[in-house]
């Protein structure tokens, strides 16, 4: 927001055996080498990344990567969205594991939509 509120909206992938297709035209767009600016010559269409059943939980947590800053609005889709083996693969070379591991709740509400 304008006055610096974050929100993440979570899409879970599940390995399905199946390329999905949203997801390589990004990894087909993705820059080469890291650090320059980059603008991608197509159109991704964020809409088609998201499952049909778009029912979600709802939470205040944390960035899971540093600087981990409290009170972010969390969105986490229930339904995930399906990836070939080789896509996982890739996504992993390109992003290794830098987030730190789930937080107890301490309480925390989550609200589950319908």
């Amino acid at each position: 927001s304008a006055q610096g509120d974050l929100a993440i909206l979570a899409v879970p992938l599940a390995l399905s055996g199946e390329a999905n297709s949203p997801l390589q035209t990004l990894l087909n767009n993705l820059p080469l080498e890291t650090n320059i600016g980059y603008s991608p010559t197509v159109t991704i269409d964020l809409a088609a990344f998201l499952p049909t059943n778009r029912t979600y939980y709802l939470y205040m947590g944390s960035l899971s990567i540093p600087p981990c800053t409290e009170n972010v609005l969390w969105v986490t889709l229930q339904q995930p969205v399906g990836l070939a083996n080789w896509q996982f693969e890739i996504l992993t070379r390109l992003h290794s594991q830098n987030a730190r591991p789930p937080q107890p709740a301490h309480g925390r509400m989550v609200l589950k939509s319908h």
